[in-house]
């Protein structure tokens, strides 16, 4: 339940190749950015403004991103997540790259779901954007706000199977099997006992859209193309 939950917020109805939402975008030429002074060393948006003719600009630092509307999102200085080991693609390639995003997204939500009611929802969707990370951020809010806590977390399993480039290998679609028997929990208070929200044990086929923004590779889609409930039915096993 816990995984389709998760799923089911970030998805799309239709298969990401076929839906407007999901189309390839074509990469535009490099666009000139005005000389300005960097000094943050935790962020990875970057900025496109006109070229100015004002005297003795700043010092440049040089970059570009892949649409205005579409600078890779602000990160968090925090623990860092532990880089994946479980890959199935040598990390020195692209499809290594990519792998290493997608897992990485996973291994932070686990993280938060060690850390509900306080999870960190910046540091939770840090390799998420667009439409998934804005459904997963409205999500884990609502976790927090109930006051949920979350146990036996070293049952969320995850494994990419398959990664498929296209859009000269500025996109990739992601199958990543999930399975989980996570217990979401509602404490309980002087006036009520425990309350067990979610605790069925469940597997899923996901399919996630991953694109490279700036210099990051970010989840920004989920189909969930196949779901089971029960360890014997485990899709992942």
């Amino acid at each position: 339940m816990l995984a389709s939950l998760l799923a089911a917020c970030s998805s799309s109805s239709a298969d990401p190749a076929a839906e407007t939402s999901l189309a390839p975008e074509p990469t535009p030429d490099s666009v000139e950015e005005p000389e300005t002074t960097t000094t943050s060393t935790t962020t990875t948006s970057t900025t496109i403004a006109p070229t100015t003719t004002t005297t003795d600009p700043p010092p440049v630092v040089d970059t570009v991103a892949t649409e205005a509307s579409e600078s890779a999102p602000e990160t968090t200085v925090g623990e860092p997540v532990p880089e994946p080991t479980n890959t199935t693609f040598d990390p020195a390639t692209l499809e290594g790259e990519v792998e290493q995003a997608v897992l990485a997204d996973q291994a932070a939500f686990v993280v938060c779901l060690e850390e509900l009611p306080s999870c960190d929802v910046d540091k939770a969707t840090a390799n998420a954007f667009l439409d998934y990370g804005d459904g997963n951020k409205r999500l884990i809010n609502e976790w927090n706000d109930a006051g949920y806590v979350a146990r036996d977390t070293e049952t969320y399993l995850y494994r990419v199977d398959e990664i498929e480039l296209f859009v000269e290998d500025t996109e990739a679609l992601v199958m990543l099997c999930v399975s989980n028997g996570v217990q979401q929990v509602l404490p309980g208070v002087d006036s009520s006992p425990e309350t067990i929200v979610s605790d069925e044990f469940t597997s899923t086929i996901n399919r996630f859209l991953v694109r490279r923004i700036g210099d990051q590779w970010l989840v920004t889609a989920n189909d969930p193309l196949e779901s089971a409930t029960g360890e014997a039915a485990n899709l992942c096993a």
